[in-house]
């Protein structure tokens, strides 16, 4: 099996191997092949960040882009054992490792991996006001943005990091998915059932008034309707339903939502920010006849800053939002934003793919 990385987006700072940089805007504006800082054999995990990439290979970790004063700067470490997932926001990167034991490495040279320590669910603090530490709590699930990082344990206790806000039932429920946007985070559950929380101000969460929830809520305008992926932007996030209809809600001021940002006499604003999830319709896709509609029905949601991707289960991917550093590829408009769904280039067929969105750009991981 043959593995390929494609970039397309700001790379100002040399986080990727991209030879077509732009060097007066330091981006990409279309899908390049892209090296690794190793040929090391095996999955590759992938974690970008405004400033820096983060990729992992096994037991290696290596961080590239602006880390102290200039572009290019590479930091490698090597962990105790397989690394599971990354989680990238400005500071630092969330590493957890196969065990469920959670590292944070800050995003300098010379870092190095540093244990996290979770306060137990129901922490009492000694007569000195420290909370006591939680006895060997494996980690499954982890996610991070600009001002929010946020941890899920075998034992369904949600934390944000280090302290724990709720715990979920235990048995059958289970985590299916955990997104963080750079003040808010998702969570998915193994039901259909997706929960908010953090800050809402700009419609993020889904719920009905504006604020701020400090705990995981059920998003009740969902509730009944099975989601099987979702995604979470800067300020806006995205569901797909096991019928294949798409939901997005939260600020639509660069078309993140796939909605018209000003009306059609191009005078007037739409409304920025939608609170509750907004049913949305994909172009046709590969000319399917109706009958066959769910051909190309879409499977999972991606999403950057202010850019969101849509992948369909015939393989073409679908984006909207800010493409002013070339995050959406390669379009036919020069427009600072697409405020609808455009076709990204044309995949290679007869392949798998993952997609990593950062703030600014757009990661596609193919396995041939």
């Amino acid at each position: 099996m043959r593995r390929r990385l494609l970039f397309t987006g700001f790379n100002a700072f040399g986080q990727h191997n991209a030879s077509n940089t732009e060097r007066t805007s330091g981006r990409v504006n279309a899908l390049t092949e892209i090296s690794l800082p190793d040929d090391s054999a095996g999955k590759i995990i992938l974690a970008l960040s405004w400033r820096y990439t983060a990729y992992a290979v096994g037991k290696k970790l290596w961080l590239q882009g602006l880390l102290v004063s200039k572009p290019e700067e590479r930091l490698e470490v090597h962990a105790s054992e397989e690394i599971k997932a990354l989680a990238a926001c400005d500071a630092h990167c969330l590493v957890l490792l196969q065990s469920g034991q959670l590292y944070k490495l800050r995003a300098e040279l010379n870092a190095t991996l540093q244990a996290v320590k979770l306060e137990a669910p129901s922490a009492k603090r000694n007569i000195f006001g420290q909370a006591k530490e939680a006895d060997e709590i494996s980690i499954t699930h982890i996610a991070c943005g600009s001002h929010i990082n946020v941890a899920i344990t075998a034992g369904n206790a949600v934390y944000s990091i280090p302290s724990c806000l709720h715990r979920f039932p235990q048995g059958s429920w289970r985590v299916r998915q955990l997104e963080c946007g750079h003040e808010h985070a998702l969570l998915l559950n193994g039901n259909g059932d997706v929960y908010s929380w953090g800050n809402g101000l700009r419609g993020q969460l889904g719920h009905e008034s504006l604020g701020v929830e400090e705990r995981p809520l059920l998003l009740e305008p969902l509730a009944g309707i099975k989601i099987t992926h979702i995604a979470a932007g800067g300020w806006h996030s995205a569901a797909i339903s096991a019928f294949g209809d798409l939901y997005v809600w939260g600020w639509n001021c660069n078309g993140q939502l796939g909605m018209r940002v000003m009306k059609p006499d191009g005078l007037l604003k739409e409304p920025t920010v939608y609170p509750l999830p907004q049913l949305q319709d994909l172009p046709a896709c590969c000319a399917a006849v109706e009958a066959e509609a769910d051909v190309c029905a879409p499977i999972k949601a991606y999403a950057g800053s202010r850019h969101t991707l849509i992948q369909c289960s015939c393989g073409r991917l679908w984006a909207c939002g800010w493409c002013a550093h070339g995050q959406l590829g390669q379009q036919p408009s020069k427009l600072a934003y697409l405020d609808s769904f455009n076709a990204m280039q044309q995949l290679p067929k007869d392949c798998d793919y993952n997609v990593v969105c950062g703030p600014w750009s757009t990661l596609i991981a193919l396995s041939e």
